[in-house]
């Protein structure tokens, strides 16, 4: 089948675009806002990615061409961590698909921007209308999902639900005009995400 007519690559590019569209402007955002999006967007393309990761794909050894230079990647990290600002906290993720793998402590953003590197290559081979880079960025794709960044998707994903549900968002600026917690108090959410963090991951 023509990789261009495919249906559920078609959907998996469109969201791709659409996250990373997102992403580059993360400024316009609210912090609340920008969280309560990415939770959705990010769970989509788990989604579409499982849809495509889940078919028998033909082999293919081409290469891909590299958009994103090392500059742009700490661009983008820095955009999302100073829109997460004091919720840009580090997280627990696993480095390899052996439960036995150590868990690897890398900030939200850093998931963040990995997930958005892995999408902007796959987008723009794709606008090279190259038959053979759109192939190849492709498989690459789905296999670096299935090793990789689906983990750091997933963790993402863990961290930003329970910001939503369990913090009351506000930007930096609305923070501090309001008086700090006392000390015990922040200790004890703090305690609290770290034990919800190691409980999940004993489970898994």
């Amino acid at each position: 089948m023509d990789i261009f007519s495919d249906k559920n690559t078609l959907e998996l590019l469109t969201v791709a675009a659409e996250y990373c569209g997102f992403i580059e402007k993360s400024d316009k955002f609210s912090k609340k806002d920008f969280i309560g999006k990415l939770q959705k967007i990010l769970s989509l393309v788990y989604l579409k990615t499982s849809l495509i990761a889940g078919e028998a794909l033909e082999d293919f050894e081409g290469e891909t061409l590299a958009f994103l230079s090392e500059y742009e990647y700490e661009y983008i990290k820095r955009k999302v961590s100073e829109k997460l600002s004091s919720s840009d906290s580090y997280i627990g993720v696993f480095q390899g698909i052996n439960a036995d793998d150590e868990i690897e402590q890398v900030e939200i953003s850093t998931c963040i921007t990995d997930v958005y590197h892995n999408l902007k290559n796959f987008v723009e081979n794709f606008r090279t209308f190259s038959e053979e880079n759109a192939i190849a960025s492709r498989a690459e794709l789905i296999s670096d999902f299935k090793e990789y960044w689906g983990y750091r998707l997933l963790s993402a994903l863990q961290a930003l639900h329970y910001l939503l549900y369990f913090v009351d968002l506000k930007d930096d600026d609305e923070e501090s005009d309001n008086e700090e917690l006392p000390e015990d108090e922040n200790s004890s959410k703090k305690s609290f995400y770290g034990s919800f963090v190691e409980n999940y991951h004993k489970k898994i």
